[in-house]
């Protein structure tokens, strides 16, 4: 299907102002080769195939080798590299700097990610506009479910990451421009919302070749979806005022109606893979584990690799995850010139089965994710002890062996912050970023959020602009904090 995608196509309809009236009837003959619109949303094979590609091509952009996981994973300081791959070593540097959003940038690592979710958006919007239209699918709920729900992937992951979002769903363009991040967010959640409400009324089954490893069915794929809202409710935030803006009812209601068990998908090694964070910030040779999360497992050891250490000594911890998820290295490979700061003595080990055998599934969203999005909110709205029943019922106790945390406010807060980096901080894209973001706890010049990509820039036109360092608003494009 030749179908134009991407932002470059929303700009455009927003700025396009000549009608197909003011154009000569003569000119109004049938394209075979570059169909209209009619034929695009009339024909149910084709776009029943589209519909079955929404998820993996989500799936796909954010775990993608060119899009920002790496990178975010090594801003906040969960994962350690010197390498220069995936915009590693220039945004983890220190002191933080600009990201360099020219189009020129070897490194760029949104470019790609912003082009596929708009593509996602694209093909979302047009199975939407088909199974409105009338379109004789076989199964047109499912068809329709899918459609929201890729609206709301698209949009909810544009805005997580860019500091703005252009709107589009079956109706065509949204507004007149770009909007804020929050605003890009409460779209896709209405979106999200509406997928949840079809998915469970109609009873919607997603099917194995849409969505392999066994999470198509109706009750798990509701449950997914409902944790995914969570997911992107409490992720948007850039900074630690902005928490008392998130709607924690809705929170809870997301988390309640969320996953009961692992939400998992089957890598095929074919056309499903996990490239981010699940090969390269895990791979023997690659990254690492931040000191400042080894740390957290031994407080007797460096949160920080300072020059003076030549080599450290394996660690010791009451969480049994030490153990179980984590390797110790007695040696390092980082150039010593690129900052030793770049230095750890802990890989994660958890994934070496995904990296052994290739064929299996992973998990994308654990139970434990939702689990302490619940806490978390419970414990914003007041009720400590419920966040700690909570916790207490959770990986911290059954993986980790830990005693159950005190029911007073900073302990919770804590707990639930230290199973994010421990637990499961290399599942879903940007976990640990958001987290980080959303605390504060960023380096300072950390970018809080990216740019429109330098390339679309050029496309619009727009002037060139860019994040970290000292560009942008202090607090709320570039952190002025940070956890040291």
């Amino acid at each position: 299907m030749k179908y134009i995608k991407g932002l470059f196509i929303i700009v455009l309809l927003s700025l396009f102002t000549v009608s197909c009236e003011d154009f000569s009837t003569d000119l109004n003959v049938p394209n075979l080769e570059h169909p209209n619109d009619d034929i695009l949303t009339s024909d149910p094979v084709a776009l029943t195939a589209t519909a079955g590609s929404i998820i993996h091509n989500w799936f796909m952009a954010v775990h993608a080798y060119y899009g920002p996981g790496a990178a975010m994973q090594t801003m906040a300081d969960i994962s350690t590299c010197s390498w220069g791959n995936m915009g590693m070593k220039d945004l983890s540097s220190e002191p933080r700097v600009a990201f360099n959003n020219k189009s020129s940038y070897g490194n760029d690592v949104t470019n790609s990610y912003f082009n596929a979710l708009y593509s996602v958006l694209s093909d979302a919007n047009t199975i939407v506009a088909a199974v409105d239209k009338g379109t004789d699918f076989e199964d047109p709920d499912l068809v329709m479910t899918i459609g929201k729900f890729g609206q709301a992937l698209s949009i909810g992951y544009l805005a997580l990451v860019f500091d703005r979002v252009w709107l589009s769903d079956e109706n065509g363009v949204v507004g007149e421009g770009a909007v804020s991040y929050k605003e890009a967010m409460v779209f896709a959640l209405q979106k999200l919302d509406e997928a949840i409400a079809l998915a469970k009324d109609k009873g919607v089954e997603v099917p194995d070749s849409w969505l392999p490893g066994g999470g198509g069915a109706n009750t798990s794929f509701v449950q997914f979806l409902n944790s995914m809202g969570a997911r992107m409710l409490v992720g948007n935030v850039r900074n630690k005022a902005q928490k008392a803006e998130i709607d924690w009812d809705k929170v809870i209601k997301y988390t309640s109606n969320g996953l009961q068990a692992d939400f998992e998908i089957y890598m095929d090694d074919q056309s499903w893979y996990d490239l981010v964070p699940k090969t390269y910030l895990v791979y023997p040779g690659w990254a690492r584990v931040d000191m400042r999360v080894v740390h957290m497992l031994d407080p007797n050891m460096p949160d920080y690799w300072t020059d003076d250490i030549v080599s450290l000594p394996e660690a010791h911890s009451d969480d049994a995850r030490l153990e179980t998820d984590y390797q110790y290295l007695s040696s390092n490979n980082f150039r010593p010139e690129r900052g030793l700061y770049h230095f750890s003595n802990y890989r994660y080990a958890r994934l070496d089965y995904y990296i052994t055998e290739w064929t299996t599934n992973v998990v994308e969203y654990s139970k434990s994710e939702n689990d302490m999005y619940m806490a978390e909110a419970y414990l914003n709205k007041g009720d400590v002890a419920q966040a700690a029943a909570i916790v207490n019922a959770g990986t911290r106790t059954t993986r980790g062996n830990l005693p159950p945390v005190d029911a007073n406010f900073d302990d919770v807060k804590y707990a639930i912050h230290y199973e994010r980096m421990v637990e499961f901080a290399y599942t879903g894209m940007g976990i640990g970023f958001f987290e980080m973001r959303k605390e504060d706890l960023l380096q300072k010049g950390t970018l809080l959020h990216f740019p429109i990509p330098g390339k679309a820039l050029e496309a619009i036109p727009e002037d060139y602009y860019t994040y970290g360092g000292d560009q942008g608003v202090p607090g709320e494009d570039y952190s002025i904090g940070g956890w040291r």
